[in-house]
């Protein structure tokens, strides 16, 4: 019971951030405009980029495959595309789930061990992250006047602000941290036996050890030059699906594929946060980013609302079918066993 009010209010809490940041987004917008200019957006382009965005998460299930065939097994594409899109469902629900979701929807199809797989989700983690990076330092350098100017304003100012009228604060939270650190050392040293010993030391050795085995599985990919094609291909539909999803509005079809790198970036960094599929928080950093276009605030909250609106109802809808498929895969496979 303790357990199911926990979630409950982790979820409430992730709900009210999301629309902390949803109101953020829309305060002071019309919204009778924006519905209006949502109604009459190019609903041919829009979906034709979402048919791109799949075809990109087609491609991730083909280059998680290649992660997983060295731990010795081979699933079907179908199978790892649905596990890819379920978890982006269940990402709907609570930030970082999907990465267990879809270890657990392939654990369940094709009897992989979950702690492997969570390894070779973990290679695919780092590997995003560091293609953002260099995408991030592709698009400061193309544009770096406008891009220093929105980091700056947007991001970092307050940040720097905070931090020069709160020093004393931030040397009490190094100290404690430092503190806590050398308490935690001392700890574990003093009590390694017992922690190792313990149920919770040995499930946690063997999580660490299917991990390891997950992560060791990039070195030994059969071909690394498709393993870097397929990273390259994935980021490319992401751009092309996002310079695509212009033209579904006037006001933004006129923009160019490098605005479309640049949206890209920062629409990235909104659903990296910590709230479900990134609501609230895309809209509120594609709509003032596309202002440095010349883009109005409130055209570009359409946007990012047929943009996010979109990519989450097709994930609804696939992952829906791919819930689907699994549970009559299930019942013909326990008919077949019986």
């Amino acid at each position: 019971m303790n357990g199911q009010i926990k979630s409950i209010f982790r979820f409430s809490i992730f709900i009210a951030l999301g629309g902390l940041m949803l109101y953020f987004a829309f305060k002071g917008q019309d919204i009778h405009q924006l519905t209006t200019e949502l109604k009459q957006a190019n609903y041919f382009w829009v979906s034709l980029a979402a048919a791109v965005t799949l075809l990109a998460h087609l491609v991730r299930a083909a280059r998680w495959n290649m992660l997983i065939k060295p731990l010795g097994h081979s699933p079907k594409l179908l199978h790892t595309f649905n596990a890819v899109i379920i978890g982006y469902m269940a990402n709907l629900a609570f930030p970082r789930l999907g990465e267990v979701s879809r270890c657990g929807t392939l654990t369940k199809t094709d009897d992989i061990a979950i702690d492997k797989l969570i390894g070779t989700v973990i290679v695919e983690r780092v590997i995003d992250l560091l293609s953002l990076i260099v995408i991030l330092l592709l698009t400061v350098l193309l544009q770096f006047r406008l891009i220093s100017s929105f980091i700056y304003d947007n991001l970092l100012k307050g940040i720097v602000e905070k931090l020069e009228s709160n020093q004393l604060l931030l040397l009490g939270i190094g100290i404690l941290g430092l503190i806590s650190i050398i308490a935690l050392i001392f700890i574990y040293r003093r009590y390694k036996l017992q922690l190792m010993s313990s149920v919770l030391g040995q499930k946690i050795i063997l999580l660490f050890s299917g991990i390891s085995k997950g992560l060791t599985s990039i070195a030994m990919v059969e071909s690394k030059v498709l393993f870097i094609a397929y990273t390259v291909l994935l980021w490319f539909l992401y751009l092309l699906s996002t310079y695509i999803m212009f033209f579904a509005i006037p006001a933004t079809s006129s923009l160019t594929f490098l605005t479309g790198l640049f949206v890209l970036t920062v629409g990235s960094l909104g659903m990296a946060a910590p709230v479900q599929g990134g609501i609230g928080a895309f809209h509120w950093i594609v709509s003032k980013g596309l202002v440095l276009y010349k883009i109005s605030e409130a055209e570009g909250l359409v946007y990012a609302t047929i943009s996010h609106g979109t990519q989450t109802l097709m994930v609804i809808l696939v992952g829906a079918l791919g819930l689907a498929y699994i549970l009559v895969s299930s019942n013909h496979k326990v008919k077949a066993d019986v």
